[in-house]
């Protein structure tokens, strides 16, 4: 792997586990359902910008390489093989270039203040209406 895919994909994976490691303490807290959901697509967001980050490796080291010695299709095959079960890599919506990423720290500092700040059910619980699940 090239040093600085290898380098940029190991600070996002440690990124992407704190944040993940905040939402569970959103849970712990009992926070709002909606803000655990948002908090959770942007942690799934941060892993498919690391697997992006995988991909630009392998199209520019083991693509590359495997095409100039004949073995293109072969190499070809095994990664839509792989791809298929990725459609945030193929179907092109929404996607942004690897190197054109922010981080999730701003993102994960303010999950745990939201989780104590707004109780079990958000808002809601604020203005006096019943708890509801979910």
């Amino acid at each position: 792997m090239k040093p600085e895919y290898k380098q940029e994909a190991a600070l996002r994976l440690k990124i992407a586990a704190g944040h993940l490691d905040s939402v569970r303490r959103m849970v712990d807290h009992d926070a709002y359902c909606v803000d655990l959901m948002k908090q959770l697509s942007a942690v799934q967001a941060s892993l498919e910008r690391v697997q992006q980050i995988f991909l630009r490796n392998h199209l520019s080291t083991c693509v590359s390489d495997a095409i100039q010695h004949g073995m293109g299709d072969e190499i070809i095959e095994e990664l839509m093989e792989a791809l298929k079960y990725n459609k945030s890599l193929t179907d092109g919506r929404g996607a942004r270039p690897a190197d054109d990423v922010g981080t999730m720290e701003t993102v994960g500092a303010h999950a745990d203040a939201g989780a104590v700040a707004h109780g079990p059910c958000g808002p809601r619980a604020a203005r006096g209406t019943a708890r509801t699940e979910g």
